[in-house]
């Protein structure tokens, strides 16, 4: 499960990062994202709308369940890991005659991310004006501040206060 938050949070993050469109949701540039850098060279057994009904079910409820697979019929996955097979795994959910699942290897999701995620910051390297969105918004992330930057602030705030 742990490896499933990070993967989606990483999904999440590079296509906030990629994406120009300020008026796009979450939903549209994590899957136009995935579409782009992932499902189109690194193709996975679900699509991209699967994936981020199952990245709200992990990250929100650690559930294969969000609002797009319980009120819009959006297939669940269901993940295969370690030495498991993903094609056994497909098999027993054909068996069971239940098409609302689909059967994912969580190693073919970090390689196709991985690939994915390679080739967007090789393709930054030729395009200067995303390269530029790139740093700025990497940027954003988070912020690096000296702690004698943060003690001098507090000992400077202490001083005027009291």
């Amino acid at each position: 499960m742990p490896a499933l938050v990070l993967i989606y949070s990483a999904i999440d993050s590079v296509s906030w990062i990629a994406s120009d469109n300020e008026n796009q949701t979450v939903r549209e540039r994590f899957q136009t994202w995935v579409n782009e850098w992932m499902l189109q060279k690194y193709p996975l057994p679900c699509t991209a709308i699967e994936l981020y009904a199952a990245r709200c079910g992990i990250l929100h409820t650690l559930t294969p369940d969000s609002d797009l697979t319980i009120k819009k019929g959006v297939r669940r996955i269901a993940y295969a890991w370690g030495k498991a097979q993903q094609k056994e795994l497909d098999e027993s959910i054909k068996q069971t005659n239940y098409p609302g699942i689909v059967a994912v290897h969580v190693n073919d999701i970090v390689s196709s991310f991985k690939n994915g995620f390679t080739d967007f910051i090789q393709a930054l390297e030729t395009d200067e004006v995303k390269r530029e969105l790139f740093i700025k918004k990497a940027g954003e992330h988070f912020a690096n501040v000296d702690i004698s930057v943060i003690s001098d602030f507090l000992a400077s705030s202490h001083k005027e206060g009291g």
